[in-house]
Protein backbone atom coordinates (compact mmCIF):
# COMPACT_ATOMS: atom_id res chain seq x y z
CA UNK A 1 0.00 0.00 0.00
CA UNK A 2 2.70 2.42 0.71
CA UNK A 3 4.57 1.80 -2.39
CA UNK A 4 0.99 2.58 -4.45
CA UNK A 5 0.88 5.65 -2.58
CA UNK A 6 4.54 6.78 -2.92
CA UNK A 7 3.73 5.72 -6.99
CA UNK A 8 0.70 7.96 -7.06
CA UNK A 9 2.24 11.12 -5.04
CA UNK A 10 5.55 10.80 -7.88
CA UNK A 11 2.88 10.56 -10.89
CA UNK A 12 1.07 13.56 -9.73
CA UNK A 13 4.00 15.51 -8.91
CA UNK A 14 4.99 14.80 -12.87
CA UNK A 15 1.68 16.02 -14.03
CA UNK A 16 1.60 19.24 -12.24
CA UNK A 17 5.40 20.31 -13.16
CA UNK A 18 4.65 19.49 -16.78
CA UNK A 19 1.11 21.27 -16.71
CA UNK A 20 0.70 22.37 -19.81
CA UNK A 21 -0.62 26.14 -20.22
CA UNK A 22 -3.10 27.97 -22.65
CA UNK A 23 -1.60 31.33 -24.27
CA UNK A 24 -3.92 34.09 -24.83
CA UNK A 25 -3.18 36.50 -28.26
CA UNK A 26 -4.79 39.69 -28.97
CA UNK A 27 -5.38 39.24 -32.79
CA UNK A 28 -5.90 42.51 -34.15
CA UNK A 29 -5.61 44.56 -38.10
CA UNK A 30 -2.41 45.92 -36.95
CA UNK A 31 -0.87 43.96 -34.47
CA UNK A 32 2.81 44.09 -34.60
CA UNK A 33 4.11 40.49 -35.84
CA UNK A 34 6.45 40.69 -32.17
CA UNK A 35 3.26 40.27 -30.19
CA UNK A 36 1.95 37.77 -31.75
CA UNK A 37 5.12 35.70 -32.03
CA UNK A 38 5.67 33.37 -29.18
CA UNK A 39 7.84 30.08 -28.21
CA UNK A 40 6.05 27.30 -26.37
CA UNK A 41 6.21 23.65 -25.00
CA UNK A 42 4.27 20.80 -26.79
CA UNK A 43 1.01 20.15 -25.40
CA UNK A 44 0.58 24.22 -25.28
CA UNK A 45 -2.31 25.47 -26.64
CA UNK A 46 -2.41 29.42 -27.92
CA UNK A 47 -5.97 31.30 -28.23
CA UNK A 48 -6.18 34.11 -30.52
CA UNK A 49 -8.99 36.61 -29.62
CA UNK A 50 -10.30 39.39 -32.15
CA UNK A 51 -9.90 42.39 -30.57
CA UNK A 52 -11.78 44.36 -33.21
CA UNK A 53 -14.44 44.07 -35.21
CA UNK A 54 -13.01 43.32 -38.80
CA UNK A 55 -13.12 39.33 -40.22
CA UNK A 56 -10.07 37.97 -39.71
CA UNK A 57 -8.59 34.28 -39.90
CA UNK A 58 -5.70 32.25 -38.33
CA UNK A 59 -4.18 30.32 -40.92
CA UNK A 60 -0.46 28.01 -40.86
CA UNK A 61 1.41 29.34 -43.57
CA UNK A 62 3.03 26.56 -46.13
CA UNK A 63 5.76 24.54 -44.72
CA UNK A 64 4.61 25.05 -41.11
CA UNK A 65 4.86 21.93 -38.80
CA UNK A 66 1.26 22.09 -38.04
CA UNK A 67 -1.87 22.12 -40.09
CA UNK A 68 -4.34 24.82 -38.57
CA UNK A 69 -7.02 26.98 -40.06
CA UNK A 70 -10.05 29.30 -37.74
CA UNK A 71 -11.28 30.26 -40.85
CA UNK A 72 -12.83 33.63 -41.28
CA UNK A 73 -14.28 34.56 -38.73
CA UNK A 74 -15.64 38.20 -37.52
CA UNK A 75 -16.47 39.72 -34.35
CA UNK A 76 -14.84 41.23 -31.33
CA UNK A 77 -14.39 38.55 -28.32
CA UNK A 78 -14.15 35.45 -30.83
CA UNK A 79 -11.81 32.91 -30.33
CA UNK A 80 -9.49 30.35 -31.93
CA UNK A 81 -8.01 27.73 -29.88
CA UNK A 82 -5.40 25.33 -31.22
CA UNK A 83 -3.33 22.76 -29.23
CA UNK A 84 -0.03 22.27 -30.30
CA UNK A 85 1.72 18.74 -30.75
CA UNK A 86 4.89 18.53 -32.61
CA UNK A 87 8.00 20.37 -31.86
CA UNK A 88 8.86 22.72 -34.80
CA UNK A 89 8.28 26.30 -36.16
CA UNK A 90 4.54 27.48 -37.19
CA UNK A 91 4.19 30.82 -39.26
CA UNK A 92 1.03 31.84 -39.31
CA UNK A 93 -1.31 34.41 -40.85
CA UNK A 94 -4.39 36.04 -41.47
CA UNK A 95 -5.99 35.54 -45.22
CA UNK A 96 -7.86 38.43 -45.19
CA UNK A 97 -5.12 41.70 -43.99
CA UNK A 98 -1.81 40.15 -45.20
CA UNK A 99 0.15 42.43 -42.64
CA UNK A 100 -1.20 40.18 -39.81
CA UNK A 101 1.37 37.52 -39.26
CA UNK A 102 2.82 35.65 -36.52
CA UNK A 103 4.96 32.57 -36.11
CA UNK A 104 4.78 29.88 -32.83
CA UNK A 105 7.81 27.94 -32.37
CA UNK A 106 7.24 24.65 -30.55
CA UNK A 107 9.97 23.08 -28.31
CA UNK A 108 10.54 19.89 -25.87
CA UNK A 109 10.54 20.06 -22.05
CA UNK A 110 10.30 23.76 -21.18
CA UNK A 111 9.91 24.82 -17.98
CA UNK A 112 7.43 27.71 -16.80
CA UNK A 113 10.75 30.03 -16.17
CA UNK A 114 11.89 28.94 -19.96
CA UNK A 115 8.58 30.09 -21.29
CA UNK A 116 8.76 33.58 -19.41
CA UNK A 117 11.98 34.00 -20.69
CA UNK A 118 11.83 33.54 -24.00
CA UNK A 119 8.23 35.33 -24.12
CA UNK A 120 8.89 38.87 -22.89
CA UNK A 121 9.82 41.25 -26.06
CA UNK A 122 10.86 44.96 -26.02
CA UNK A 123 10.72 47.54 -28.73
CA UNK A 124 12.17 50.03 -29.40
CA UNK A 125 15.79 49.19 -29.59
CA UNK A 126 17.82 51.57 -29.33
CA UNK A 127 15.72 53.41 -26.93
CA UNK A 128 14.68 57.40 -26.94
CA UNK A 129 12.20 58.34 -24.48
CA UNK A 130 9.56 55.35 -24.31
CA UNK A 131 10.64 51.44 -23.98
CA UNK A 132 7.73 48.83 -24.55
CA UNK A 133 7.78 45.88 -22.79
CA UNK A 134 5.45 42.63 -23.41
CA UNK A 135 5.58 39.56 -21.99
CA UNK A 136 2.64 36.35 -22.11
CA UNK A 137 2.73 36.49 -18.14
CA UNK A 138 1.83 39.47 -15.77
CA UNK A 139 4.56 41.31 -15.09
CA UNK A 140 5.12 42.58 -11.65
CA UNK A 141 8.02 44.82 -11.58
CA UNK A 142 11.17 46.20 -13.49
CA UNK A 143 14.63 46.80 -12.63
CA UNK A 144 17.04 49.07 -14.91
CA UNK A 145 20.55 49.05 -14.10
CA UNK A 146 23.56 50.87 -15.82
CA UNK A 147 26.77 49.34 -16.81
CA UNK A 148 28.32 49.69 -13.47
CA UNK A 149 25.37 47.80 -12.03
CA UNK A 150 23.68 51.00 -10.37
CA UNK A 151 19.88 50.56 -10.23
CA UNK A 152 18.75 54.10 -12.31
CA UNK A 153 14.94 52.77 -11.79
CA UNK A 154 12.52 50.62 -9.49
CA UNK A 155 9.00 50.15 -10.60
CA UNK A 156 6.11 47.98 -9.73
CA UNK A 157 4.06 47.29 -12.57
CA UNK A 158 0.96 45.00 -13.52
CA UNK A 159 -0.13 43.82 -17.00
CA UNK A 160 1.06 42.07 -19.85
CA UNK A 161 2.39 45.45 -21.53
CA UNK A 162 4.45 48.08 -20.09
CA UNK A 163 5.24 51.22 -21.36
CA UNK A 164 8.43 52.52 -19.53
CA UNK A 165 9.75 56.25 -19.51
CA UNK A 166 13.14 56.48 -20.65
CA UNK A 167 13.63 60.01 -21.49
CA UNK A 168 15.45 60.79 -18.70
CA UNK A 169 18.24 58.42 -18.41
CA UNK A 170 21.38 59.54 -20.26
CA UNK A 171 22.44 57.74 -23.14
CA UNK A 172 24.01 54.58 -22.73
CA UNK A 173 23.79 51.08 -22.15
CA UNK A 174 21.68 49.54 -19.65
CA UNK A 175 20.24 46.09 -18.56
CA UNK A 176 16.29 45.86 -17.66
CA UNK A 177 15.04 43.15 -15.46
CA UNK A 178 11.40 42.10 -15.65
CA UNK A 179 9.80 40.10 -12.98
CA UNK A 180 6.69 38.30 -12.43
CA UNK A 181 5.54 35.83 -9.99
CA UNK A 182 9.31 34.80 -8.89
CA UNK A 183 10.30 34.42 -12.18
CA UNK A 184 13.00 36.81 -13.66
CA UNK A 185 15.09 38.17 -16.90
CA UNK A 186 17.56 40.49 -18.14
CA UNK A 187 17.40 41.95 -21.20
CA UNK A 188 19.96 44.85 -22.83
CA UNK A 189 19.25 48.19 -24.09
CA UNK A 190 20.77 50.96 -25.74
CA UNK A 191 19.32 54.80 -24.78
CA UNK A 192 20.37 57.27 -27.20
Amino acid sequence: MRKLTLLTIVLLMGLFTNAQTTFNLDWFSGVPSGDVTITIDVGDSVEWTWADTLPHSVTNDAGAQETFDSGILTGSGTTFTYTFTQVGVNPYHCNVHSGMIGTITVEQGLSVEDKFAMNVNFFPNPVQNALTITSLYSLDSYQITDILGKTVMLTKVSGNVVDVNTASLNAGIYFVTVTSEGMETTFKVVKR
